[in-house]
C-alpha cells in the first residue's frame, strides 16, 4: 500500500495543476502567481500554530498498534489540511481551505475517519 502514496501524489499534483491552468487561463500569470503565493503564506502561518512533529508520533503509535484518539486525528488533519495550502494548485487550497473552515471540519473529519478507519484502530 505504501508504494502507492507516491504515484497517486504525483497524479494529483498534476491533476491539480492542470485544472488550475484551465481555470485562471483567462486571468493571466500574475493572477495564479498572487493567488497561489497567498495561500501558501496563509499555510505556513496556519502550520506555525501546530506540532508537526504529531505526525511522526500517530506514524509511531500506529507502527506500535496502539490506538490513535480521535482529538490527535484531528489535529493531524489539520495540518495536513495546512499542507495543502502551501502545495501549489486550486483542489489541493480548496481541500486545505475546507478543512480549516469550522463550518466544514466536523464534515471533513467524519469522511476521513472512514476514509482511514484503519488509523484509528476500529
Amino acid at each position: 500500500m505504501r508504494w502507492l502514496v507516491a504515484p497517486v501524489a504525483l497524479v494529483v499534483i498534476f491533476l491539480d495543476l492542470t485544472f488550475l491552468m484551465l481555470l485562471t487561463q483567462g486571468f493571466g500569470a500574475f493572477f495564479v502567481v498572487v493567488s497561489q503565493s497567498v495561500s501558501g503564506v496563509f499555510g505556513l502561518w496556519l502550520l506555525r500554530t501546530r506540532d508537526l512533529n504529531l505526525l511522526f508520533f500517530m506514524a509511531i503509535e500506529r507502527g506500535k498498534g496502539e490506538r490513535i484518539v480521535d482529538e490527535l486525528l484531528e489535529d493531524g488533519l489539520l495540518i495536513l489540511g495546512g499542507l495543502c495550502l502551501i502545495l501549489p494548485g486550486f483542489l489541493t487550497d480548496l481541500g486545505g481551505v475546507l478543512v480549516w473552515a469550522s463550518g466544514t471540519r466536523p464534515q471533513v473529519f467524519g469522511f476521513a475517519k472512514q476514509l482511514f478507519r484503519g488509523f484509528t484502530g476500529e
